[in-house]
């Protein structure tokens, strides 16, 4: 689903403080906010909050986009998962007046499964133990599934069950890390990537070469607004991201000369402030990214 659904067109400065807007299967409520700082009058400023109120998507989760624009200001927040009753996304700004307009859109409806009970298809039982004084957690999974998103852990399970002829599989791995892999890959009808996961997947997919999973996520990076081109391009390089590698190339790399050496400057300036050494800040970044925009001791960034 790609369409944008406006939830609000008005005025930071206007006597409203909360507004309720209709989106899809439910509404919007947009509560504004103002923080004034005596000490100082560049903390102050708007907080604005979206929270969602489902009306016929009850127990129905989905992923879902939210864009806030402020004047020049904009902040886009993706891959938000939403059920019932729950907080979408927020956004502070210091300006006093200004147009704001926020817009979401529904990204993937989802159907969710109990995995805590057997079903017909999920009968493979993945019992997890973080260490002996922590209780473990049960999923009921169907192997079939997760034998179509592949990787080295879910054919040992598929081993365990065809071959040792065994419906258990113990894994002693972090408890979070096995709810995110699990809430990613077979609690839902498709696999899902949200923002506050990908850190862990990341890992959990290059450790099991789970592939598909990771395509997924390369995707999720390609699109969101809240990594900086420098990031996305480090993670590119670190696991083999292509597609993810092209397209920041492309945006930021492939760009004239005068455009480049800009980029040059701000990324010296940034990390010489973050090594406290501004005579050598070369130290601090990432070799294959140097070569990427062209930076050494040897090289005088002008234009």
């Amino acid at each position: 689903m790609d369409i944008w659904v406006n939830l609000l067109s008005d005025r930071l400065e206007s006597p409203n403080f909360e507004f309720i807007t209709d989106f899809i299967g439910g509404k919007c409520v947009v509560q504004k906010d103002y923080l004034e700082d005596e000490k100082s009058q560049s903390s102050s400023g708007w907080l604005l909050h979206v929270y969602f109120r489902p009306e016929e998507f009850l127990d129905r989760p989905f992923v879902a986009d939210i864009i806030f624009r402020c004047g020049t200001r904009r902040r886009e927040v993706f891959s938000v998962l939403l059920k019932n009753d729950c907080f979408f996304a927020h956004m502070r700004v210091k300006e006093k007046t200004g147009r704001l307009i926020i817009a979401a859109r529904i990204r993937k409806m989802l159907c969710e499964l109990d995995l805590s009970k057997p079903s017909g298809s999920r009968q493979f039982v993945v019992q997890n133990f973080e260490n002996q004084l922590k209780d473990g957690r049960i999923f009921y999974v169907n192997l079939a599934k997760l034998g179509q998103i592949g990787g080295d852990l879910f054919k040992k399970w598929q081993t365990v069950e065809n071959v040792q002829q065994l419906s258990l599989a113990n894994e002693t791995m972090e408890n979070r890390m096995i709810e995110v892999l699990m809430e990613a890959t077979a609690k839902y009808d498709d696999i899902v990537v949200i923002r506050h996961s990908f850190h862990r997947l990341i890992q959990l997919a290059q450790t099991y070469r789970m592939h598909k999973l990771m395509r997924v996520i390369e995707e999720n990076l390609s699109e969101t607004k809240l990594m900086n081109w420098d990031e996305k391009i480090l993670l590119a390089l670190q696991y083999r991201m292509s597609q993810l590698y092209v397209q920041v190339q492309r945006k930021y790399l492939l760009t004239p000369w005068n455009i480049l050496c800009r980029i040059q400057r701000l990324y010296l300036s940034n990390y010489a402030a973050k090594s406290g050494n501004a005579s050598n800040p070369y130290d601090m970044i990432h070799k294959n990214l140097m070569q990427m925009v062209m930076m050494s001791d040897e090289n005088i960034c002008i234009g």
